[in-house]
């Protein structure tokens, strides 16, 4: 009877390997199957941690009563606390520490994020592990967009002691706030309070590179004219105009702006490295020696373009 036990439940761990499954055993803050290397790992891609099963979705960071906390996360990143401004597309690292005991089961952390000036999926860009990046999931709260994301996902046997490292990159400029806060990966039920950065001030900063790459004068209908070849480049992290009536030739017995009828190029919206090329017509008359050209921009620092090409 003994053996004939024995072979059933061989058969029936057959069938179960057929079909795909198998058997897990939770550790102490491990990464469930599917996060490293070996033979028998199933490749479940596209889906955070490799796991099979769905996680629940969270709009938004949840309260929390401080008898249910079962998880506690501490954030470490580059001027934490300090007001330092960061910088457009450039990657920052964040270290989040997670503590805690006497829950058991698959937690994943999540990541959410606002911004004062609207917010959409490539606003911000997330990674984690071995440069999985996080899937943002939009929703409107109280009116607001917010964005929410799952990051690592691993099996708790009642303790653990983790860190992990994401690395976080502004795609736009404006003020930001993250917070990350454990889940049950299941339900959706928080496990630790969620620890946010405050404002995270990502501010527009550069310049509109603008560069002569060839002039001559000219004849048109008796009245001369001085034709530059205008290259314009935005340095900005942002979407910036370039607009030929910011243009002035300047002498040391006058100015005059371009010609509006002979500039046929009038304004242009340029993303961030992206460049326009026109020619842009200044009459002489009334001019002297001493020619200099300035783009005096609204609001910024008049800015001196050479007119002697390299």
């Amino acid at each position: 009877m003994k053996r004939t036990n024995a072979l059933l439940a061989l058969a029936a761990a057959t069938v179960l390997i057929g079909a795909g499954m198998w058997a897990m055993f939770p550790g102490k803050g491990e990464d469930l199957p599917g996060d490293g290397d070996g033979p028998d790992v199933p490749d479940v891609p596209n889906v955070p941690g490799n796991l099979t099963d769905p996680i629940a979705k969270v709009p938004h960071a949840a309260e929390i009563d401080e008898k249910d906390v079962r998880l506690h996360l501490e954030l470490d990143y580059s001027g934490q606390g300090t007001g330092e401004e960061y910088a457009w597309n450039e990657a920052y690292e964040f270290a989040l520490r997670t503590s805690g005991s006497g829950w058991e089961g698959r937690a994943v952390i999540k990541v959410f994020a606002e911004r004062e000036e609207s917010i959409g999926a490539k606003c911000v860009i997330v990674t984690y592990g071995d440069g999985v990046r996080a899937a943002w999931d939009d929703h409107v709260v109280h009116g607001v967009i917010h964005l929410s994301a799952d990051t690592v996902v691993w099996i708790s046997n009642g303790t653990d002691n983790r860190t992990d490292l994401l690395s976080v990159l502004f795609n736009r400029t404006g003020t930001f706030t993250l917070t990350f806060q454990a889940f049950d990966a299941d339900t959706g039920e928080p496990l630790s309070a969620p620890v946010s950065t405050g404002k995270m001030v990502v501010p527009a900063t550069g310049e509109m590179d603008i560069r002569v790459l060839g002039m001559e004068e000219k004849v048109i209908e008796n009245d001369t004219y001085l034709v530059v070849l205008i290259n314009a480049t935005n340095g900005w992290n942002v979407h910036r105009s370039m607009d030929a009536a910011y243009l002035v030739l300047s002498s040391d017995k006058g100015e005059t702006l371009v010609d509006e009828n002979l500039t046929t190029f009038t304004t242009q919206v340029l993303g961030p490295g992206q460049s326009t090329q026109f020619l842009a017509y200044f009459p002489m008359e009334g001019l002297g020696d001493g020619l200099e050209l300035i783009y005096a921009e609204p609001e910024q620092p008049p800015a001196v373009v050479p007119l002697e090409q390299d």
